[in-house]
C-alpha cells in the first residue's frame, strides 16, 4: 500500500476529509498540502520509494473511520442504533465558561475553551492544538500550535472552514517530542487520531502517549476556503486583501461574521446569510459525512441552542451554553477539575427534541446512502436509517420578508 493506494481509494473518490493525518502519520514526511488536496513534496518520490508502507492509508478516516474497532478499545463496547449519532457516554450536561473573556468570544458559551485551558492549568499540558487563522491571510482557517492559555480566546469561536490540521502535530511530534497536547477537533479528526494512536509506529506510539485530551464540537458539515471569500466579497463586498480579522460568530448570541478590515472598518453579514452561501460550497466528503460527533472524544460540545440558524433569523430565547457530552475518563477528569477551579460551570440537560444540526446531518447522510455513490463508512456497520428525506434547503430557507422589509 503506498500513496498511490490512498490517491485511489480515498483522493480520486473525494472522501478526503482534508485532516491532515497522513502529513502527520507518514514517516518519510513527503505528504504535504497543495490547498485542501494531499500531494507528495519530493519531485523525485516514487511508489517504489514507498516500499510497503501504508501508513497514509491506514491513518485515513476518509473512507473507513473505523469507529466501531476505536469504540472496543476506548469503550469496551461499540454504540447502539439508539445512540447512533451521539455515541457512547457517560453523562450529558449544559455547561458555559465562568471566564468573562472566553465567554464573550465564544459561540456558544465557551466550555470547549474551558476545558483547553482546564488541561493547560491541571493536566500538565503543554501544547494545544486548535483551528485558528493564516497569518499572511487572516480569512483563511489554518491550525494553530497555542502554548499560552491566555491565548485560547483567540481561536474560542466555531471556525466554519476546512483547512489541513494534524499535519501541525508533526511540528511538536519532531521538536518537541516530550510534549503533553491537548487538542480539539470535529469528527474526522478524531476519527483519525485514534487511527494514529493504535497503529504501532514512530507517530502512533508518540499520539497515544502525548496527545492526553481530544475535544470535538458537532459539526454538521464543513465548507471550503471559497466559501468564507464568497461572503466576504459578495455579502460584505470587502476585497479579501484588506481583510485583517474574522469570526465567524461575533457579538450578541448566536453572533454574525465579523470582518475587520485594514482600515479598521468593521464589516457585519447575518450569520444565517452565511450559512445559506456556505451551503454551496462544501466537499462531497463532508456532505456524505456520516457523523455529526466521532464520539470517539473524550469530550463532545454542541451547541446549546438546538436552532441557531433561526435564533439568527428572529432572535432566540435561549442563554448562550454548550451541551457537554462526556465519554471518557479523561474527560470525566477535565470536566472536574475544570469545575473545581472555577473555569466552568454546568448543570444537567435534557437531550429531547429537535436540533438543527443533527438534522441537516441526518438528511444529508440519508440521501447519499440511497444515492449508490461511494460513501464513508458510518459508525454502525450497514446500519442505515429509515426516516422521509427532508431537502437541506427547506432547513435554511430564507426568512419571508416582512411588509416593511419589502
Amino acid at each position: 500500500m503506498t500513496f498511490q493506494q490512498l490517491q485511489k481509494d480515498v483522493l480520486d473518490l473525494d472522501l478526503c476529509t482534508v485532516c491532515g493525518a497522513c502529513q502527520l502519520a507518514c514517516p518519510e514526511a513527503v505528504i504535504g498540502f497543495d490547498g485542501l488536496a494531499p500531494v507528495l513534496t519530493a519531485a523525485s518520490w516514487t511508489d517504489t520509494d514507498c516500499g510497503d508502507c501504508g501508513d497514509c492509508l491506514d491513518v485515513c478516516p476518509g473512507a473507513d473511520p473505523a469507529t466501531p474497532v476505536s469504540e472496543e478499545r476506548l469503550f469496551g463496547r461499540r454504540r447502539t442504533p439508539e445512540e447512533r449519532w451521539t455515541g457512547v457516554f457517560t453523562e450529558v450536561v449544559a455547561g458555559h465558561s465562568l471566564d468573562p473573556a472566553v465567554f464573550e468570544a465564544s459561540a456558544s458559551g465557551g466550555t470547549l475553551t474551558a476545558l483547553l485551558q482546564t488541561a493547560m492549568a491541571a493536566l500538565d499540558v503543554d501544547v494545544v492544538l486548535s483551528m485558528g487563522r493564516d497569518p499572511d491571510e487572516p480569512w483563511r482557517a489554518a491550525p494553530a500550535l497555542v502554548r499560552d492559555a491566555g491565548q485560547l480566546t483567540e481561536t474560542a469561536q466555531s471556525t466554519y472552514q476546512l483547512a489541513p490540521y494534524l499535519g501541525a502535530l508533526r511540528q511538536v511530534m519532531e521538536q518537541e517530542p516530550d510534549a503533553r497536547v491537548a487538542m480539539t477537533g470535529v469528527a474526522c479528526h478524531i476519527q483519525a487520531l485514534r487511527k494514529l494512536q493504535a497503529m504501532d509506529t514512530a507517530a502512533g506510539r508518540w499520539a497515544r502517549d502525548h496527545v492526553v485530551l481530544a475535544i470535538e464540537p458537532a459539526c454538521s458539515s464543513s465548507t471550503r476556503p471559497e466559501g468564507t471569500a464568497a461572503v466576504i466579497r459578495d455579502r460584505a463586498e470587502v476585497p479579501l486583501e484588506s481583510v485583517v480579522r474574522l469570526r465567524y460568530r461575533e457579538g450578541d448570541y448566536p453572533g454574525d461574521i465579523r470582518i475587520r478590515t485594514d482600515d479598521g472598518a468593521e464589516h457585519q453579514v447575518a450569520f444565517w446569510q452565511a450559512v445559506r452561501d456556505f451551503a454551496g460550497n462544501k466537499t462531497y466528503r463532508c456532505l456524505s459525512c456520516g457523523d455529526w460527533m466521532s464520539g470517539l472524544a473524550d469530550v463532545s460540545v454542541s451547541d446549546g441552542d438546538p436552532n441557531i440558524f433561526a435564533a439568527s433569523v428572529g432572535g432566540g430565547d435561549q442563554a448562550k451554553h454548550g451541551r457537554v457530552f462526556i465519554r471518557t475518563a479523561a474527560g470525566a477528569e477535565a470536566v472536574a477539575e475544570g469545575r473545581a477551579r472555577g473555569l466552568l460551570t454546568h448543570s444537567p440537560v435534557d437531550l429531547t427534541g429537535l436540533n438543527l444540526g443533527l438534522e441537516r446531518k441526518r438528511n444529508r447522510r440519508a440521501s447519499y446512502e440511497r444515492s449508490g455513490k461511494p460513501t464513508p463508512m458510518g459508525p454502525i456497520p450497514g446500519f442505515r436509517e429509515d426516516l422521509e428525506i427532508v431537502p437541506d434547503e427547506r432547513w435554511i430557507a430564507a426568512p419571508t420578508p416582512t411588509e416593511e422589509q419589502r
